[in-house]
């Protein structure tokens, strides 16, 4: 349905009565809305209570001439607008300017041509419409650039502005002095005398004017060009400015400038965090990078040398897991103070030193303009030396200290990646060394860590493919040598490289994480041979598994340890689980709860390697352990050293004080095993006895009679002597 249009309302005000009854009749015959007034007064009245779309207005009526009317009517609200009409019969070119002075905005000369009239009107209403089309896209044009923050401008070939379209906030054209003379190779602003346009080139500081011209003639070539510039203000921070020019018509070029301050503060805010560590200041790892890039690039131009020294924190996770992220943020802090301070007093020896942090407890040190090869070494020396003092961080007295790798351009790389890897496989060799000293980087380290690299490859297939062993090593009374139970020990039989010692892959696993993976199959592997040995009929021995130290810390680790025994239908009792000193006091109170949990549900608990750890005996006595194992370091000697045979004599008088067992590791020797039966230990477990074998040959032990293992028992008395 289409919609109604309103007819054109127009208002006649004529004092002939005769020709304002034609004039209605033919304009309504044309479709519009006619009213007729006999003066210019009523016209003035009939306007001031609702505007019509147009007005015919007689020139000559007695009640208000329409010169009057319509200077009256355009100064009523609306009427501005009102396209107005003038009839006169004076044809002559003085009443035709007095029409238009008053106002109007066309004019008929009677007698009328009422065929041409209609046409008349519709051209000058369509004329108005067009007028009011283009005074509605001004307006709107001027609310875009007034919402526009942009600053646009019109200039000519010379940098004078012809027209400011929207102004800048805080940027006004405005004819500076002339700056003092300078060295500078920018012109000053030219001089401008009074009434002469206002320069663009007055917005920027003198040393931006001669690019800003550049730009100007380009664009004049039809070359849009763009530009920044910046101004000091005295009281802020500085204001940043972008300058486009595109080309235009007549000579002149559109200058647009907007302000990027806040533009260039956020990219500024975005390059800190890119680039930057917000814990402690410090350049992070990808600035690093850039700056080795740009360093090396120099040194081979100058021939110079340059080290990368590679520092990793000792042992700082116990920090963090034992006193909390903000105690070892706090720690961090303090260390980068003082590895600034060492950056600084070889600063003052003519190096170059710039530190970085990589991550974590880990920081990089560059150093450019070397003497010679012996100052990074005097570096890391430094280094380290900076680490005795202790750092008093909230209550707690830390004693932190440093691995540390060292790689020199060009003998150990000349790119980046080359100098970042070897230094941290020097500092992974430190670390591997002992701990707090420094490796420089040779030939030897990266094949150990090509090795170390493909060991963990292979690792992690041997656990997918479940491909390592579970052996158990019996474990005898000491007294009888009865066989009471078993250790079970994971054996990894590599198909070329034989059998990799366990403390290498074990190693391995807990630095990548994959022990938890492990421990999970190796306990899965002993459920199922106990359970084996249980459908067979045979005696079931207490079997000792090792927890790991990431296990026993991580409550879903232990519940899962539980869940696994319980889904096999075993009883606990049946498993006794070893732990390290070190495990258990980096957090005594946690592993004191951790044990009771444990303890709850039925498992033995025991401290493997006693002695060779950190145990207060204040917690000792609040564990709620089953067994203490005495580490092999210490029953290796006994018979022949006086001090490990007084150590292994105390801690069996300790356990037995406490109701403990008391298990000795490593027993190769009859005069071992003498002095043990000697000092009343209760089991033994070593060589003498027997390796660690496999699950079959472990059964075949317990399928055994007691008369047959008190006979082998035999046997082995009279083997001993």
């Amino acid at each position: 349905m289409s919609m109604q249009v309103n007819p054109t309302r127009v208002l006649i005000a004529d004092d002939d009565a005769i020709l304002r009854e034609i004039a209605a009749v033919m304009l309504k015959e044309a479709g519009f809305s006619v009213q007729t007034v006999p003066s210019g007064d009523a016209a003035v009245a009939v306007c001031a209570l609702r505007m019509p779309d147009i007005a015919l207005l007689d020139v000559e009526m007695a009640q208000g001439d329409g010169y009057q009317a319509c200077t009256n009517i355009r100064s009523l609200p609306g009427g501005a607008d009102l396209p107005i009409v003038m009839v006169t019969g004076c044809d002559d070119t003085q009443s035709i300017d007095r029409a238009y002075e008053a106002g109007a905005t066309d004019f008929v000369v009677k007698p009328i041509n009422w065929a041409l009239l209609v046409h008349r009107i519709r051209y000058v209403m369509r004329g108005a419409r067009t007028i009011e089309a283009l005074r509605f896209s001004e307006q709107k044009n001027a609310a875009l650039l007034k919402a526009i923050p942009d600053g646009i401008f019109l200039v000519d070939s010379l940098g004078s502005i012809a027209h400011c379209f929207s102004p800048i906030a805080g940027l006004s054209p405005s004819p500076s002095p002339s700056p003092s003379p300078s060295p500078s190779p920018s012109p000053p602003a030219p001089a401008q005398e009074p009434g002469e346009p206002p320069s663009l080139f007055n917005l920027m500081p003198a040393g931006k004017r001669a690019q800003a011209l550049d730009h100007l003639r380009s664009a004049l070539r039809g070359e849009p060009a763009l530009f920044e510039f910046s101004l000091e203000e005295k009281a802020q921070s500085a204001r940043h400015f972008e300058c486009r020019y595109l080309p235009n018509s007549g000579g002149h070029v559109l200058a647009i400038i907007r302000d990027i301050t806040v533009r260039k503060e956020t990219d500024a805010r975005i390059h800190r965090l890119a680039y930057f560590d917000a814990l402690t200041g410090l350049p992070n790892r990808e600035w690093a990078r850039d700056y080795l890039s740009q360093v090396l690039a120099q040194a081979r131009r100058t021939h110079r040398r340059l080290a990368l020294l590679y520092v990793d924190l000792d042992q700082f996770k116990r920090v963090n897991d034992t006193l909390g992220h903000a105690t070892g943020d706090g720690l961090l802090r303090q260390v980068t103070q003082r590895l600034q301070g060492v950056a600084d007093e070889f600063g003052k020896q003519g190096v170059n030193a710039q530190i970085a942090r990589a991550g974590g407890d880990e920081f990089l040190l560059v150093l450019t303009e070397l003497a010679d090869a012996a100052q990074a070494e005097q570096a890391a020396q430094r280094i380290l030396a900076a680490h005795e003092s202790p750092y008093l961080q909230g209550s707690y007295e830390l004693v932190v200290t440093a691995s540390i790798g060292i790689a020199q351009f060009p003998e150990h790389g000349d790119d980046v990646q080359s100098l970042l890897k070897n230094a941290e496989g020097a500092m992974y060799e430190a670390k591997a060394s002992g701990r707090n000293q420094l490796r420089a980087y040779d030939s030897a380290v990266n094949a150990r860590a090509l090795k170390r690299l493909s060991l963990e490859m292979e690792l992690r297939r041997a656990v997918e493919e479940s491909s390592l062993e579970v052996y158990y090593q019996p474990k005898y009374e000491a007294r009888t040598l009865r066989l009471m139970g078993g250790e079970a020990l994971l054996r990894w039989f590599h198909p070329e490289r034989g059998q990799i010692p366990t403390g290498d892959f074990i190693a391995v696993a807990e630095e990548t994480g994959l022990i938890g993976d492990i421990g999970k199959w190796a306990l899965q592997r002993v459920c199922r041979d106990i359970g084996q040995w249980h459908s067979e009929g045979m005696p079931l021995p207490r079997i000792a598994v090792n927890v790991s130290g990431r296990d026993f810390m991580q409550t879903e680790s232990l519940l899962r340890l539980c869940d696994t025994v319980a889904q096999a239908k075993l009883s606990p009792s049946l498993f006794e689980l070893e732990l390290t000193e070190g495990v258990l006091m980096r957090d005594a109170e946690a592993g004191r709860r951790s044990l009771l949990a444990l303890k709850e549900f039925g498992f033995a608990l025991a401290i493997d390697d006693f002695g060779t750890g950190y145990c207060s005996l204040n917690y000792l006595k609040r564990f709620p352990i089953d067994t203490l194992k005495i580490d092999r370091s210490f029953v290796a000697d006994i018979d022949q050293n006086p001090e490990d045979a007084a150590i292994v004599r105390a801690i069996i008088a300790l356990g037995h004080s406490l109701n403990l067992k008391i298990v000795a590791e490593g027993v190769t020797t009859a005069a071992q095993l003498k002095f043990l039966r000697t000092e009343s230990c209760d089991a033994i477990q070593g060589y003498l006895m027997s390796p660690a074998i496999p699950a079959a040959a472990f059964a075949g032990l317990l399928r055994l009679p007691v008369n047959g293992v008190v006979r082998e028992a035999a046997v082995a008395r009279r083997h001993i002597g």
